[in-house]
């Protein structure tokens, strides 16, 4: 039955994409990224958990502290950006989908118009039985630093952040924040 249903799903998808024409307007109907990400912050105001932040350097833990609730969410609120709002994000970004049978996940990728864009791409990986999202993957890039942040859904997040300098030597830097896994 599952089989089924992803088959249809699959067809419907490149039915309603393939048949129109390059000059056609398509109505877009992304997955509000921003709204998700105020969602899960809204969340976590409401549940017990402590926030356990690991930081790693050369593949191993360096350092592990407690964070407040006020700042996850500073941390997160890097990611708000208008351009992930719904109309723009509608406006400036195309989608791609990919429905990954060995994971078992819908990935639908965003990737911006413009190339100049603060937010470089958007991945959003969705459980096609029960179409929650399970996690989601934004690449932030402003002047000389680029962030990666991979969310899963009422669990964790994990922050990347290179930073380069104008001899191109770069410092990564990876923080885990994990609440409930």
């Amino acid at each position: 039955m599952k089989k089924v249903f992803i088959g249809l799903f699959l067809f419907l998808c490149f039915a309603f994409t393939g048949c129109k024409s390059a000059t056609e307007t398509e109505a877009k109907n992304f997955i509000d990224v921003s709204s998700y990400l105020k969602g899960q912050l809204a969340y976590l105001d409401t549940v017990p958990y402590a926030f356990l932040k690991l930081t790693l350097n050369d593949t191993l833990y360096s350092d592990s502290v407690y964070l407040t609730k006020k700042e996850v969410n500073e941390i997160i609120r890097l990611f708000l950006v208008k351009e992930l709002e719904k109309k723009e994000f509608e406006k400036g970004f195309t989608e791609t989908t990919f429905l990954d049978g060995t994971i078992n996940t819908l990935t639908l990728t965003y990737q911006p118009k413009n190339t100049i864009e603060t937010i470089q791409r958007v991945d959003i990986y969705v459980n096609p039985e029960t179409e929650q999202i399970a996690k989601i993957y934004i690449v932030r890039k402003k002047d000389l630093v680029s962030q990666q942040l991979l969310w899963k859904h009422n669990s964790s997040f994990t922050l990347i952040t290179t930073t380069m300098d104008k001899q191109n030597n770069q410092e990564v830097k990876t923080e885990k924040v994990i609440w409930n896994e």
